[in-house]
């Protein structure tokens, strides 16, 4: 009896180890089946402490008494309970009320035991518990064995284990006198087994888990429009990670980075160099404000990025890292240039209500006393001042009536017209002011389809556009006109050879009174965007040192078929 008890005690000592692994890996992870289990641990241990162990055998004959023995095959019914209540969790599926009807009938049968006229051996009276759990055992040892979760043989043993200590459990009942010792020693192994070999699943599963989160998140990053970076300071500068989108965006891919770790500054477009240290040397602001600077692309254009960081920091609280996003708002930048050209064309628009009504008539009067002052016989002698005046006049209210111009939207009177007429009729015209200024014109007009156009604002646009490029050459040059037709598109271009438009006032074309010309007065251009606008087109302005080309675009659904 002495390796009986012997053998007891090693089994309570195993399940108290159980019990401690299950407490700390919860702890650690928080997993809800981990926890159950470690209650189904806790309930066998208090089992085999008050009944297994013979605690109660100094005080009563227990198996032979009604009520201590219902606890008893309690322990036994509820502990298999919580082991499948924490399988069916771990395998994330709805727990299957049959099983409380056979735990309940399983009860039963076993209290109705000690009802019989015959006495029955205890041994008999613990079958239908016994036989439960035996059945519980095994569905849990099929779940294993079936369990693809986890890639490892843990799952293997843990089923082995499980179908074992089942058959163990099975015949329990009618081994348990004869050879105590045996199966007391082959159930402690078994669990200890079931216990390293869950322990085994979990971390396989655990595994697969952080692979397939690692996987999902790696395709998350590799496939996000922005870029994702992380770009290490100390102890030297270089990119550790950026996302493959960097090279639809800055036309460099990730290895060039990875390889050139100066690529990061070329980038940065020479003006904004300051913006950028000025961040990376004031670490209050990175969390606060994103960066928005511009970048060269490897094409030589240019795009405007926004960067959003989290800094990283050592131990000491030194800036490392960054880690963030970078957004190309190319598009963004566009449409806010577009918002405020609209905002100062409504404010002209303001200003030349102002201006028409209160200098536009004081010079009228002006314009009229000059010319009859002008034909008295005592100022012929100042006649050609008198013409000089009345011109400067006229020419103070052609600049009024560009105000009025972008005063007000006008409703466009668009007719099925052909584009390439219009500029054939304007073609001697232009060939006048060109010839006058040396400078020679060539047509190359495409076959077009008509397009819904309003004849005298197309004039204006042509017109406007081409004296533009003539007054851009004082040298003389080549003025080139085309027309044509692309992915539904027609295109007008006008293109020159003057010494191009500077970058500062290439970015702002389009808002009023911003001009090149010593005697303009920037409003031209402006008048073209809005016609334009009017015409559900756009223009697009390229300029180089060798020249300047406009190019307006008109989609195609304007036409009528």
């Amino acid at each position: 009896m002495d390796y009986v008890y012997l053998s007891i005690i090693g089994t309570i000592t195993g399940t108290i180890s159980m019990i401690l692994v299950y407490i700390y890996l919860y702890s650690l992870y928080h997993e809800r089946y981990i926890g159950i289990w470690a209650i189904a641990w806790s309930i066998l241990f208090l089992r085999n402490i008050f009944f297994d162990s013979g605690i109660f055998n100094n005080f009563f004959q227990w198996k032979e008494s009604l009520l201590p023995f219902t606890f008893y095959q309690l322990f036994f019914i509820a502990c298999s309970l919580t082991f499948v209540w924490g399988t069916y969790i771990f395998i994330d599926k709805k727990f299957n009320k049959w099983w409380l009807y056979g735990a309940v009938g399983a009860s039963l049968l076993s209290i109705i035991s000690f009802w019989v006229p015959v006495p029955m051996p205890f041994s008999y009276k613990i079958i239908p518990p016994a036989w439960f759990s035996s059945i519980v055992l095994a569905w849990i040892a099929k779940v294993f064995f079936q369990y693809t979760d986890a890639a490892g043989m843990g799952r293997i043993i843990t089923g082995i284990a499980f179908l074992l200590w089942s058959i163990l459990t099975m015949i329990l009942p009618f081994f348990i006198a004869t050879f105590p010792l045996l199966i007391s020693i082959t159930g402690s192994m078994l669990r200890l087994i079931i216990t390293i070999s869950t322990v085994m699943v979990f971390l396989e599963r655990s595994r697969a888990n952080l692979i397939y989160k690692e996987t999902h998140y790696r395709l998350l990053l590799e496939n996000a429009i922005d870029i994702i970076f992380y770009y290490s300071l100390l102890p030297k500068a270089k990119i550790e990670y950026i996302s493959p989108s960097v090279l639809s965006i800055t036309g460099y891919t990730s290895e060039e980075y990875y390889t050139n770790e100066k690529l990061v500054l070329k980038l940065i477009h020479p003006d904004d160099h300051h913006l950028f240290n000025h961040f990376i040397h004031n670490n209050c602001q990175i969390n606060d404000l994103p960066l928005i600077l511009r970048l060269v692309r490897k094409d030589k254009t240019i795009l405007w990025i926004e960067q959003k960081c989290v800094p990283i920091y050592d131990k000491v609280g030194n800036l490392i890292a960054l880690e963030g996003i970078i957004r190309d708002i190319t598009a963004r930048k566009a449409l806010e240039k577009v918002a405020a050209c609209a905002d100062r064309m409504n404010m002209v628009g303001s200003m030349a209500v102002t201006v028409a009504h209160e200098i536009r008539n004081p010079m009228t009067t002006i314009r009229g006393y000059l010319q009859f002052i002008g034909k008295k016989e005592a100022y012929q002698a100042d006649k050609e001042t008198f013409n000089l005046m009345i011109e400067e006049i006229d020419r103070a209210n052609d600049i009024i009536r560009e105000y009025l111009a972008l005063s007000r939207e006008k409703l466009t009177d668009l007719k099925k017209s052909s584009l390439n007429q219009f500029i054939e009729l304007l073609f001697p015209l232009i060939e006048a002011d060109a010839t006058a200024s040396k400078i020679a014109v060539t047509l190359e007009l495409s076959k077009i389809p008509e397009l819904l156009l309003d004849e005298n604002e197309i004039r204006q646009l042509l017109l406007n556009l081409v004296r533009n490029s003539i007054e851009a050459m004082p040298n003389g040059g080549n003025l080139a006109i085309k027309t044509s037709l692309d992915n539904n598109i027609v295109t007008l271009s006008i293109s020159d050879q003057g010494s191009g438009i500077p970058a500062h006032v290439l970015d702002k074309l389009g808002t009023p009174f911003i001009t090149t010309k010593n005697t303009g007065t920037g409003l031209g251009l402006p008048i073209c965007y809005q016609i334009a606008h009017r015409h559900n087109a756009f223009i697009d302005i390229k300029s180089s040192p060798q020249g300047t080309m406009i190019a307006v675009y008109f989609n195609l659904p304007n036409t009528v078929e």
